[in-house]
């Protein structure tokens, strides 16, 4: 049964156990009134096999060779803080400057890049905004040193797709049409078979305007709302002044939208000059399989160049 709103009423939804009660009934409120799961692009990252499984590092990175390069810079930053084993972490670096590996072992350290999809889910109203239970105010990574290290907590368990776990829904992504190449719908559905597991990382947030019946998301995916309308504030007060065709009276609308998310009630939507903004939910996947975490697929090819190599701090 479903209220007035869309959705389900408490008392005809079951609970799995006392322990994971609330966060359940808020994802099946949520598969209720946003039932359609929408793919939103591709993220990268490094993780570190670790006798507990796989830690992670912020999931953030645009291609595979970004996520190559910010760990040559951690490798040469931590040649730089550990003498004993200097040597080791500069031919680590060396070799993230000539080649492209997915894994390697640096100084009896196992790393691997890995890829996520990242999902949001879909209602009539539009995308899911955060939920009564997500916390407003996460402090976000300190600095970009401070984001490549490794102790963003383990890679959860993998769930089945389609299990009760995961209520029935299988978080897969399959492109295909005449505008995908043969080669990313073949290692999609490659994927599906080598690494069948489903492990959901913590959600992030992102602002969404609506572009007539469109929500396209907008990064950066960050940790908290709070830092979203943050992010959409200071977009508000540095970016539109800068912009062709910018009134004053426009400005002030403006600045008047950024203070009022820096200083006004908690808020997931604000409109201003007929320009719809909402903060939503942004859901990270990884695809797992025996041996780990997926890396990137033969089709994600990199057209950058590794560019560790560029500044040697230790020439």
């Amino acid at each position: 049964m479903r209220g007035s709103d869309g959705a389900a009423l408490a008392g005809d939804l079951p609970v799995s156990s006392p322990a994971d009660g609330s966060a359940w009934l808020a994802e099946a409120r949520a598969k209720l009134t946003y039932p359609v799961v929408r793919w939103c692009g591709t993220t990268y990252g490094v993780m570190e096999r670790v006798p507990g499984g796989w830690m992670m590092s912020g999931m953030e990175r645009t291609s595979p060779q970004d996520a190559r390069d910010s760990l040559g810079w951690w490798f040469r930053g931590m040649a730089r803080d550990h003498a004993a084993l200097r040597a080791e972490y500069l031919r680590g670096a060396a070799r993230l400057d000539r080649a492209r590996p997915d894994e390697l072992t640096v100084a009896g350290r196992v790393f691997r890049v890995v890829r996520a999809d990242r999902f949001c889910r879909l209602g009539r109203d539009g995308p899911e905004p955060p939920r009564p239970g997500d916390p407003d105010a996460l402090p976000e990574p300190r600095t970009r040193r401070d984001a490549r290290r490794f102790d963003h907590g383990l890679l959860p368990a993998a769930r089945v797709p389609g299990s009760t776990a995961l209520l029935g829904e299988r978080w897969e992504h399959i492109p295909a049409g005449p505008e995908i190449a043969p080669e990313v719908t073949r290692d999609a559905c490659r994927a599906l078979t080598t690494h069948p597991g489903i492990a959901r990382l913590r959600t992030r947030f992102a602002v969404a305007e609506r572009a007539g019946g469109a929500w396209p998301a907008q990064g950066p995916f960050l940790h908290s709302p709070a830092a979203v309308r943050d992010h959409l504030a200071a977009y508000f007060d540095l970016v539109v002044p800068l912009m062709p065709g910018s009134s004053p009276a426009a400005l002030t609308a403006y600045r008047r939208a950024a203070n009022l998310l820096r200083n006004g009630i908690p808020c997931a939507e604000i409109s201003v000059l007929g320009r719809l903004f909402r903060v939503i939910r942004v859901e990270y996947v990884v695809r797992c399989g025996p041996d780990g975490p997926e890396p990137p697929r033969p089709s994600e090819q990199d057209v950058e160049e590794p560019v560790t190599g560029e500044i040697d701090d230790d020439r």
